[in-house]
C-alpha cells in the first residue's frame, strides 16, 4: 500500500507543487497590498482579507492539481492494465489517499504561509478602535466580540491561524474527494475540474436563499464570514456532513441507477 501511495504522488507531484507556488505568490501579493484599505483592529486581521480570493476559489485549487490523473487512466485505457498486478480496491484507495492528502496540503500551505506573512513579515499595523465601552467611555476593540475565539485572535494569533489553517487544509481533503469522486465516474474533465467549485457556489446560494448563511461550507471554512453570535458548532458541522452525503448520493447514483463502472472504457 505505501509503494502504491508513493507511485500515485510521484504522479501528481509536479502539478501539486506547481500549484502550491502560484497560489503561494498570489495570496502573498494579496496579504502585502490588500489590507492597506482597510481599518484593522488585529494583526491577523490583514490574513482574512488577503485571503478571501482563496475562499472563493479553494475547490479549484485542491481539485485541479489531482482530477485530471484518473480522468486520462480511464481514458486511454491505463487503469484495465493494472488489474493484473494491483487490487483494485488497493489501487482506488491509494489514488483517493494521495488526492486527499494533495487537496489538504495545497489548501493548508497557502493559509499558513499567508498567516506568516500578516504576522511576520506585513509590518504592525495601526489599530483603528471603533467601539465605546457602555460604562467607561473607553476605545475598545471589536474583535473579541465579533470573532469566534476572539480573546485567541487577539492574544495568540499563530496559534489561531495554525488551527484555523490546518481546519481549512481538512475541508480542502473533503472537496479534493468529491472530485476525485467525478474522476471515477465522469468522463467529461471539465466536469470533473470545475464541478467542486461549482457545488460549492450552488451550496452557497441555496443556504443564503433561506437566511442560513452560517451553515455554508464556506462559512465552516472561514467563520469571520458570518457575525460569530451565529456561528455554532452546527457551522462548522453541517457544510462537510452535506458535503459527504453529496459524495456518497453520487456514488449510489452511478453504480446502481445509472450503472457505470469505473474500469469501463
Amino acid at each position: 500500500m505505501q509503494q502504491l501511495i508513493m507511485n500515485e504522488w510521484r504522479k501528481v507531484s509536479i502539478a501539486v507543487y506547481v500549484t502550491i507556488a502560484f497560489a503561494t505568490i498570489a495570496v502573498t501579493i494579496c496579504t502585502l497590498l490588500i489590507y492597506k484599505n482597510y481599518a484593522l483592529e488585529a494583526q491577523l486581521e490583514v490574513y482574512e482579507v488577503g485571503f478571501e480570493i482563496v475562499n472563493l476559489i479553494f475547490p479549484l485549487l485542491a481539485v485541479i492539481p489531482t482530477g485530471w490523473l484518473m480522468y486520462f487512466e480511464r481514458k486511454n485505457g491505463f487503469i484495465k492494465y493494472t488489474l493484473p498486478r494491483v487490487n483494485k480496491k488497493l489501487y482506488l484507495t491509494s489514488k483517493w489517499l494521495v488526492s486527499v492528502g494533495s487537496g489538504f496540503l495545497v489548501v493548508f500551505c497557502v493559509s499558513i504561509i499567508s498567516v506568516l506573512v500578516a504576522l511576520y513579515v506585513v509590518p504592525p499595523i495601526t489599530v483603528q478602535l471603533t467601539l465605546i465601552h457602555p460604562e467607561t467611555g473607553e476605545l475598545m476593540g471589536r474583535i473579541v466580540q465579533t470573532r469566534i475565539f476572539g480573546e485567541q485572535f487577539v492574544e495568540q494569533p499563530f496559534m489561531y491561524g495554525l488551527v484555523l489553517s490546518l481546519w481549512k487544509g481538512i475541508i480542502g481533503g473533503l472537496i479534493a474527494t468529491l472530485g476525485f469522486v467525478f474522476s471515477l465516474y465522469s468522463k467529461n474533465l471539465f466536469v470533473i475540474l470545475t464541478g467542486p467549485f461549482v457545488y460549492l457556489l450552488l451550496e452557497n446560494f441555496c443556504w443564503s436563499v433561506f437566511g442560513l448563511e452560517k451553515y455554508r461550507l464556506v462559512t465552516a471554512f472561514e467563520p469571520s464570514s458570518v457575525r460569530s453570535e451565529s456561528i455554532s458548532w452546527a457551522s462548522f458541522v453541517t457544510g462537510p456532513v452535506l458535503l459527504l452525503l453529496v459524495i456518497l448520493g453520487y456514488i449510489v447514483y452511478k453504480r446502481k441507477m445509472v450503472n457505470v463502472r469505473i474500469y469501463e472504457v
